[in-house]
């Protein structure tokens, strides 16, 4: 009877212990997960922090690159001439802007079509530029409707260029683009004004 109680003594603390050892085994079973789920979180948020951070700098870097590209696009057209092909074969877009001479006046031109500053001609201020044609090293470009009584023409002398004749000398800036509007007096109205040209009526792009 003695040996028996001890054998039962025996097996409840056996299983007492084995329950103990369970349970440290779950807890640190639990702990382990634990600890892998938070470095599971923690390495997902670094990776969208990066990630974040990443579009934010290809962002800038998009608006800086289209900003650059606008800006050399504008400064491209600011700079483009007039081009004499194009024009002798009815393109005008070349000579699209505002032109303005020393007197204040302004010619407006808008793919083939010219507004003029003040009264205009013959009380008109709108034509349709119509055919170009380069006589002397000048293109000239007439007005329709044609204003009365002898119509209107427009020479366009293209930078480093001069008429070709009817001037010993240029009385306008060559280094740039330039419009003289007349009805008579053909190129020698490119010439200094002591030789009867009238070189301040010269129209010049604005910038």
């Amino acid at each position: 009877m003695k040996n028996r109680k001890l054998f039962l003594l025996i097996a409840v603390v056996s299983i007492g212990l084995v329950g103990c050892s369970t349970n440290d085994s779950a807890n640190s079973s639990s702990s382990s997960s634990s600890s892998k789920e938070t470095s599971d979180k923690a390495s997902s948020s670094s990776i969208i922090a990066s990630n974040e951070k990443s579009s934010v700098i290809a962002s800038s870097t998009s608006s800086k690159e289209f900003a650059e590209t606008s800006s050399s696009l504008e400064k491209q057209t600011n700079s483009t001439g007039l081009e004499e092909t194009p024009i002798l074969s009815g393109d005008y877009t070349s000579m699209n802007g505002t032109w303005t001479n020393s007197n204040g006046y302004q010619l407006t031109f808008n793919n083939g079509e010219v507004t003029l500053s003040g009264d205009g001609l013959g009380g008109l201020t709108h034509f349709t530029l119509n055919d170009p044609v380069k006589q002397s090293n000048v293109i000239y470009l007439s007005f329709v409707p044609a204003p009365a009584p002898n119509g209107m023409n427009l020479m366009l002398a293209l930078k480093g260029t001069s008429p070709s004749e009817g001037l010993d000398e240029d009385g306008t800036d060559s280094s740039r683009d330039r419009i003289i509007m007349g009805n008579n007096g053909g190129t020698m109205l490119f010439a200094p004004k002591e030789k009867g040209g009238i070189p301040d009526t010269a129209y010049y792009k604005e910038n």
